[in-house]
């Protein structure tokens, strides 16, 4: 990431802006979409492995991605820098999203946060003590935080999502959060592959997560 050096001081607004800008919604490199240009390589990786996949959309497909991108992004931040700044970084993203009139980017986001939150509590269930034990857990830590974030003036749309992505370090490193954020979009562009076909996906899911985390990595933020 050019503006900043390993580990330099960044303010949060100014970090996540860059990253948007070059990685997400403006990634023009010589001209060129580099990000449709990855949504066409993907279809066509995935499209090996499963022929229906071939038939999906590409502008839906490239859409859909888009979204993917800003809601892991979300995710590696909560992974990487705690919570301590994790509703101000979802403000933001909503601030950023509206000033460029794409409001309805933040709108789509809502599915593969969902998908995110569910993600934390797979396998568990109120039938039995030791999910019982889970879910009040996961429920009361983020009924906790939400009142905190919101206290400090952050409205509650992006509080909630920044809630729902707490507790879910373990369900990522397992691969059900990426699977689940895979299901949705698959859900979303009405197909249903093949094992390979999936694996695929949810390789391409843990690698833009990845990449955020990574340039996550070099710096240090302050709010």
């Amino acid at each position: 990431m050019g503006l900043f050096n390993r580990k330099q001081r960044v303010q949060l607004g100014a970090f996540c802006r860059d990253f948007f800008d070059r990685n997400v919604l403006n990634p023009i490199i010589a001209g060129v979409d580099a990000s449709r240009i990855y949504a066409d390589t993907v279809i066509r990786s995935v499209s090996e492995a499963d022929a229906t996949f071939a038939a999906v959309d590409c502008d839906r497909f490239h859409s859909e991605m888009t979204l993917i991108r800003f809601e892991v992004f979300g995710l590696a931040w909560i992974h990487q820098f705690g919570d301590k700044h994790a509703a101000a970084q979802s403000a933001y993203t909503k601030t950023y999203l509206e000033e460029r009139d794409r409001a309805d980017i933040w709108e789509g986001l809502t599915p593969y946060n969902q998908a995110i939150a569910r993600s934390s509590t797979m396998g568990q269930t109120s039938e039995t003590p030791k999910g019982r034990a889970h879910l009040t857990f996961i429920n009361t830590m983020r009924a906790d935080l939400f009142d905190e974030w919101h206290k400090q003036g952050i409205e509650p749309d992006a509080v909630a999502r920044a809630a729902n992505r707490i507790v879910t370090d373990v369900s990522w490193e397992k691969g059900i959060t990426a699977a689940f954020v895979m299901l949705t979009l698959c859900d979303h562009l009405g197909c249903q592959l093949n094992d390979e076909g999936q694996f695929r996906l949810i390789a391409v899911i843990r690698g833009l997560y990845d990449g955020a985390r990574e340039t996550m990595k070099q710096v240090k933020i302050d709010a």
